[in-house]
């Protein structure tokens, strides 16, 4: 199985998981709100369990949307624009000076980043993109690029091997040299960036949690009386 198909797998996943959540969430709601009704409750009763209620669909609601938006963009909507139709790397690279002015989203990893009196130069060896405009985990690619950003980057952070995603304008292209070899690089403008692990650590984590963790790590906490439960999100930073 390809790596890239396992992110897919993993979307998936993710997806089912939230929404398995979501209906147990439900369950529990009417279980309660069953409960809660009989000879027993009075009128003073009725309006405070009306508002825990009318809260929980609150929460519903929201774990819904939640589950609506798993593929999250990293460059944002105008640029997405912009960049329609998109313009494949292999017609980049084929006619860099064709193709300037042209918005483009390119991503990969990083192998230098260079500080000039003019801004910072990112040299990018090309991975293809997912739905969300993260590289993909994977060897293949069209070639390197270079970004050509105004604002000053630390080395240290824009470091090589970590992935980016780039969207800028096409400047047109830049001889440079790889090794001996003379090298002709799209060149592209910064516009928005956005930085990622690098792909060895993101490998790393992934196989250090059993196959259903995902992004959240989901365990099972409940929400409502037992049995029902709801699997929430457990976040990790790193």
């Amino acid at each position: 199985m390809s790596i890239s198909l396992h992110g897919r797998l993993l979307m998936v996943r993710r997806q089912a998981i939230a929404t398995l959540g979501a209906c147990s969430l439900a369950r529990a709601m009417g279980w309660a709100g069953k409960r809660r009704s009989g000879p027993w409750k009075s009128e003073e009763e009725e309006p405070m369990y009306a508002r825990k209620k009318s809260h929980y669909l609150w929460i519903l609601l929201g774990c819904l949307t939640l589950v609506g938006t798993g593929c999250t963009h990293v460059i944002s909507e105008p640029l997405r624009q912009q960049a329609q139709p998109l313009v494949s790397f292999a017609e980049l690279r084929a006619n860099p000076e064709a193709l300037k002015g042209r918005t483009v989203i390119l991503g990969g990893e990083i192998l230098q980043t260079s500080n000039l009196r003019e801004g910072t130069r990112v040299e990018v060896l090309q991975r293809p993109l997912s739905d969300s405009e993260t590289p993909r985990l994977t060897d293949t690619t069209g070639g390197r690029f270079m970004a050509f950003c105004t604002e000053y980057l630390d080395p240290a952070v824009y470091a090589p091997r970590r992935r980016i995603t780039v969207a800028g304008q096409v400047l047109g292209s830049y001889t440079g040299k790889v090794g001996e070899v003379d090298y002709t690089y799209p060149l592209i403008s910064c516009e928005e960036t956005h930085l990622f692990p690098t792909a060895s650590a993101e490998l790393r984590r992934q196989a250090a949690y059993p196959w259903w963790y995902g992004d959240p790590y989901f365990y099972p906490w409940t929400v409502g009386p037992y049995p029902y439960a709801f699997w929430g999100p457990y976040w990790r930073y790193w």
